[in-house]
């Protein structure tokens, strides 16, 4: 580790020496410069002492104290299975503990000598330590996972999903439906929004704002898939009153999630009186989960237990519970067994659904299923800052720096993890976070992945933001075991400034990538879908983007300037821009001999039918991407998009529903039209078919047990072992 400076002072070094870029350059290619106001605030954050001249030149010099005297490294990665060599300062005696037990131990001089198997390992040296992180070279390949080197699927918003039997708010039960509707299709997996916990008393419901990324979300919880629902006759006959207000509901196309909760709750809390508090076998097994792989979600239910009396944000909370680890806090949880076990309750329902959706998934015919998504930060005063406060950043939030669309930057209003917090945690909630989400998919996706290797931080104090640097061979090393024990491929949104490097970094750990046809230009041109980097994932559009046929319109420019968010000069000039982008993008159509007869480049329709809908997606098959992502709104003729970013409550986000019921959706018209177009290109039933007789054949000698009634989100995957030289 470096701490040299350009003769800017301690303030300077010592930003340097935390991973805080002195300079950076904006979207424009413009470089910025890191200023002391903001220096000092991110330091503040990381918890380093730097509030005047004194106090910096404090911190550096016992920074270099404690770097100029250790004698092995903070951290090393290594190639599991290859011999690894230690820097190791002058002879000493070392011990190294093995991830999945046992250790091994000797006495060197200069370099330690290993070879090790995968898995993030302790070497000690007197009261030194050294993470030494061993991972393979590569994350699952798509033709490993799927048999083949292109595939594709669907991605929906689980919220969304209708149903004949639903409680007016997509559960699991409807995902495991649409994922066989899907496979019917031809489709490969099914992409959902994270579905990490929000938190029972937050009352919010953006997937993207979480309170844990370990733990899952029981709104989804379907009660009529509660084992013990068949003998309840109090939740049947609830779910029997409550069907007229349901359906009513339903028809709606926005979700009242107040209502929907109201309505699970009721039932839910009959089911546990029935089941739980009645000692059926549930809660035998229950009390089983919760002494294995539940145990890592215990201080989950603990946070929501003391949350449900003292609110959302545990930094309002009285002192003595801020801390998980105090004496109170124990004494709270000891007095509220309960709520404890209601919680954990949810928790285990929760997973247990998740996995039943994975496993029908690939019943299907999925070649990969379920495709979770990973959500960048989380709130601030939710569970996972309180669990581990040393790992996330404090005082400010993660956001980005000032550009056209957002001249003043952006706040997102989430934690950053702390890069030295987290390297002497050795990792854990990164990791925890990780395999909560590959322990039910086949695929996951990572929420803005360029925070592997720097995050903008927004001060609270009001200081500019500024960028800090982050472990990023330790990142990816750490997603490529997890990946590997979990058969599970990784996509990386890759959008917006992206540093040079980090592309090709991604891919030679076999990350994948993002294309995004909307971005996809080469000035006024769009890319041809035929010239995307293999090792992405195309689509149309993301959540946070217009639907196909609202940006053809130019639907997102209209409902910003309604909002008010433009001048009537802005949104002209907008509206001409698109205008020409949809003239390019039929222009591509015809030269790529996908559009449809009638379609003039030189005078687009206002409005993209059927035919050009179906054009679009029949370009974006030919895609040289590994694989495509269709989305079902899209695919279902919706103009309206799911979130509109710099919105709360301007516009109904994270509300829409999908206007197909998930038991009809492989009979929709347009959806079957989309559908055969894809797979005719990208895949064939036969490919398919062979993929899952390999799989049967391997669940039988039990390679693959995530699907497994007991699996949590907090399961933990054996480890394999290896031999140390």
């Amino acid at each position: 580790m470096s701490t040299a400076g350009r003769g800017d002072g301690a303030l300077a070094n010592l930003a340097a020496a935390m991973g805080i870029l002195p300079r950076w350059h904006n979207l424009a290619g413009v470089e910025q410069t890191t200023g002391p106001d903001t220096q000092r605030a991110l330091l503040a954050a990381m918890g380093v002492p730097a509030a005047n001249e004194s106090e910096t030149r404090r911190s550096l010099a016992e920074f270099r104290a404690r770097w100029a005297a250790r004698r092995i490294p903070e951290e090393i990665v290594v190639s599991a299975g290859a011999k690894a060599r230690i820097p190791l300062r002058h002879g000493a005696d070392w011990q190294l503990e093995l991830d999945a037990g046992g250790s091994h131990e000797g006495r060197d001089e200069g370099e330690i000598t290993l070879t090790l198997p995968a898995g993030l390992h302790r070497l000690s040296v007197g009261e030194e330590t050294c993470l030494v992180i061993a991972a393979p070279e590569r994350a699952p390949a798509l033709g490993n996972v799927a048999g083949r080197g292109k595939a594709w699927g669907f991605s929906a918003a689980l919220y969304g999903l209708r149903s004949e039997r639903n409680l007016g708010i997509g559960d699991y039960r409807d995902l495991a439906e649409a994922a066989g509707q899907m496979a019917r299709l031809g489709a490969d997996f099914i992409g959902i929004n994270p579905v990490h916990a929000r938190g029972a008393a937050s009352g919010g419901f953006s997937p993207y704002f979480p309170t844990c990324r370990s733990a899952l979300e029981p709104l989804h919880i379907a009660p009529d898939a509660v084992p013990g629902f068949g003998r309840c006759t109090q939740a049947r006959r609830l779910l029997e009153d409550r069907a007229a207000g349901r359906e009513a509901a339903k028809g709606d196309d926005f979700l009242d999630y107040e209502a929907h909760e109201r309505r699970q709750r009721e039932v839910l809390e009959a089911l546990y009186r029935s089941t739980i508090e009645a000692d059926g076998p549930e809660a035998a097994d229950l009390a089983a989960w919760r002494q294995g792989p539940g145990r890592e979600l215990e201080w989950f239910a603990l946070f929501e237990a003391i949350a449900s009396v003292h609110g959302p944000d545990w930094r309002a909370w009285p002192g003595a519970l801020r801390d998980l680890q105090s004496p109170d806090v124990r004494r709270f949880g000891s007095e509220n067994t309960r709520s404890l076990r209601w919680h954990a309750w949810l928790q285990w329902l929760a997973g247990r659904q998740l996995a039943e959706a994975q496993a029908a998934a690939r019943r299907a015919g999925m070649a990969i299923g379920l495709y979770l998504d990973v959500a960048v930060g989380v709130r601030p005063g939710g569970a996972e800052a309180w669990s581990a406060p040393a790992c996330f950043a404090r005082e400010v939030s993660l956001g980005a720096p000032p550009d056209a669309f957002s001249p003043d930057g952006q706040n997102w209003n989430l934690s950053p993890f702390s890069p030295r917090g987290l390297r002497a945690a050795a990792y854990r909630p990164f990791v925890r976070m990780l395999r909560a989400a590959m322990a039910h998919a086949g695929m996951i996706r990572i929420d803005h992945v360029l925070g592997l290797k720097r995050s903008f931080w927004v001060p609270e104090s009001g200081a500019p933001g500024g960028y800090v640097g982050y472990p990023l061979e330790a990142l990816l090393a750490l997603v490529r075991i997890e990946a590997a024990r979990a058969d599970c491929i990784v996509v990386g949104e890759d959008l917006g400034s992206v540093p040079p490097d980090l592309r090709p970094r991604l891919a030679e750990g076999g990350l994948l990538g993002s294309a995004v046809m909307q971005f996809e230009k080469d000035g006024g041109n769009f890319r041809p879908p035929r010239r995307y980097r293999p090792a992405t994932l195309a689509s149309g559009g993301t959540h946070d983007t217009p639907t196909l046929r609202g940006w053809w319109s130019g639907r997102d420019i209209e409902l910003r300037h309604r909002l008010g968010r433009t001048t009537a000069k802005e949104r002209a000039a907008a509206l001409a821009a698109r205008g020409a982008e949809r003239g390019a993008l039929c222009r591509l159509l015809v030269e790529e001999g996908q559009a449809p007869p009638d379609l003039d480049p030189g005078a687009p329709p206002p409005e993209a039918d059927e035919a050009t809908v179906v054009a679009v997606h029949a370009l974006l098959a030919g895609a040289a991407s590994s694989l495509l992502a269709v989305s079902l709104d899209d695919a279902l003729g919706v103009v309206e998009q799911q979130n509109l970013p710099g919105t709360v409550d301007e516009h109904p986000n994270w509300r829409r529903r999908h206007p197909v019921a998930v038991e009809a959706l492989s009979q929709d018209p347009g959806l079957a039209a989309i559908a055969g177009v894809v797979a005719s290109t990208r895949g064939s039933i036969r490919d398919r078919s062979r993929v899952h007789a390999r799989r049967r054949q391997e669940s039988v000698v039990g390679s693959d047990s995530r699907a497994d009634e007991s699996t949590s989100a907090g399961a933990v995957v054996p480890h394999a072992r290896g031999l140390v030289e």
